[in-house]
């Protein structure tokens, strides 16, 4: 499915500092598109032989800011491959 996003601020992330050593090739403190955090993470998933459905970073690893809601199409539903469980 492709979703359009609407223009403005996308959201942003950055890896918390202190959980560096657990995220080894990814810039810790630095913020930057989400998107672009996901792609890192799922390329170090990739490298560590991780199986699918493991989740690739503790979201209290991070932290967030801007974007805006969800788009109504995907509003309500798990998103993740963890979420199906």
């Amino acid at each position: 499915m492709v979703v359009h996003r609407p223009a403005g601020r996308d959201r942003q992330a950055r890896l918390k500092l202190q959980y560096a050593h657990l995220y080894p090739g990814i810039a810790a403190g630095e913020w930057m598109p989400a998107w672009l955090l996901a792609e890192q993470l799922l390329g170090l998933a990739e490298r560590r032989g991780l199986p699918p459905g493991v989740r690739l970073c503790d979201p209290a690893h991070c932290e967030f800011r801007g974007g805006g809601l969800r788009p109504l199409e995907l509003r309500g539903l798990r998103t993740r491959r963890a979420d199906s469980r």
